[in-house]
């Protein structure tokens, strides 16, 4: 007798975690610089790479859309992560298009920081997980980490690092972080929640001997 697969909780959770991983190293992988460039040339260009980023761009926030919605946690949570993804990935979009046509200037230190390719996706990945797996307010110290891939990527370029080193460190450190972050959260959410137990424990005994 074939046993009866069930698209369960368990089956979601792994289903949504597994979303979470492709998009989130589609987001860091993909360069996304022909399709700006296409946007400063007014569709000029006689190639199809700029469509391609676009279609990619497009699969990336319905991967991670698809994966939080799957995700078996609350709908309150959920829509906060889809939220999140939507406006941050969005707004980077638009701001990387507004910085090719010219629109969006100076300062040019602090635009290159705020759209950094990994910031976003550490920010999006990292940041939707922990609002879907509704993490400890404290837990969410760890989306620092995500300033970290903006400042090694400007002394990566300071030091006229190749092309091939600068994608690899950048894919690393947004591996690592990412990976690294979700478990340190779950750490830190547990750690700060069993300290709240006892607590909240006292307080019900003094409760009781009134």
């Amino acid at each position: 007798m074939i046993p009866e697969l069930r698209f369960d909780r368990n089956a979601r959770y792994g289903a949504a975690l597994v979303g979470v991983l492709f998009a989130g190293f589609l987001n860091i992988a993909t360069d996304f610089s022909a399709f700006i460039q296409a946007a400063n040339y007014a569709g000029a260009l006689g190639t199809d790479v700029p469509a391609v980023d676009f279609a990619e761009f497009v699969l990336i926030l319905g991967i991670y859309i698809t994966a939080f919605v799957l995700m078996p946690a609350s709908g309150a949570r959920r829509l906060g992560a889809v939220t999140l993804a939507c406006v941050v990935l969005l707004l980077w979009a638009t701001i990387g298009i507004e910085r090719g046509i010219g629109n969006i200037d100076h300062p040019v230190a602090f635009w290159t920081f705020v759209v950094n390719q990994g910031l976003i996706t550490l920010v999006v990945a990292l940041g939707g997980w922990l609002l879907v797996r509704g993490r400890h307010p404290v837990a969410f110290i760890v989306l620092l980490l995500a300033v970290i891939p903006p400042i090694v990527s400007r002394i990566l370029v300071d030091a006229s690092a190749t092309s091939g080193a600068y994608t690899l460190v950048s894919d690393a450190m947004v591996i690592v972080f990412g990976i690294g972050g979700a478990w340190l959260a779950a750490l830190i959410d547990r750690m700060v929640r069993r300290r709240g137990e006892p607590r909240v424990a006292d307080a019900r005994d003094k409760g009781d001997t009134r």
